[in-house]
């Protein structure tokens, strides 16, 4: 009896195998932490793309270039989607952008889908991303897919008279 007895006391004295223990218990928890980290942080970069795809296409499309040869609206599209080329698995159909315009003097419910406008017209440029979360975890609280759009709206600068 006294020997497991000491056998007992000498177990609950030794601290073989807390670290382990603790590594068991800890780790879940920092992984979970490290990859919700890099996930936000992708979602943040993305966002932040799709920000500034959007704004650099209504800045090219208020310039006019393109107005006289009929390559406006293509090389609107061309700009915005050029930036959005650094997103991961941003293939043809990941990056979608709409132009449309606004007539000079009208409100929003007159908006023309798929037109640049006119000097003096409102352009808008709509950028849409369908993001695929990059961890497992993400994707299966999230969604297998987000779409993270950005709108921006500037006035045709008057390259012609206005009308």
């Amino acid at each position: 009896m006294r020997t497991l007895f000491g056998f007992y006391n000498r177990i609950r004295r030794s601290d073989c195998g807390v670290s382990s223990l603790e590594l068991a218990l800890i780790l879940p928890v920092l992984l979970l932490m490290v990859f919700g980290l890099i996930e936000f942080g992708y979602n943040l970069f993305a966002r932040t793309t799709v920000d500034k795809a959007a704004l650099i296409g209504a800045r090219y499309a208020v310039t006019g270039q393109g107005y006289d040869d009929g390559t406006r609206y293509n090389s609107i599209v061309a700009e915005a989607k050029q930036l959005t080329e650094v997103l991961t698995g941003s293939t043809a159909e990941a990056v979608t952008v709409t132009v449309s315009s606004i007539p000079a003097g009208a409100d929003e419910t007159a908006l023309i889908e798929g037109d640049a406008g006119h000097p003096c017209d409102r352009v808008q440029v709509q950028v849409e991303y369908r993001y695929v979360p990059l961890t497992p975890l993400a994707g299966s609280l999230l969604g297998a897919e987000i779409t993270v759009q950005a709108l921006e709206r500037m006035v045709n600068e008057p390259w012609v008279a206005c009308k």
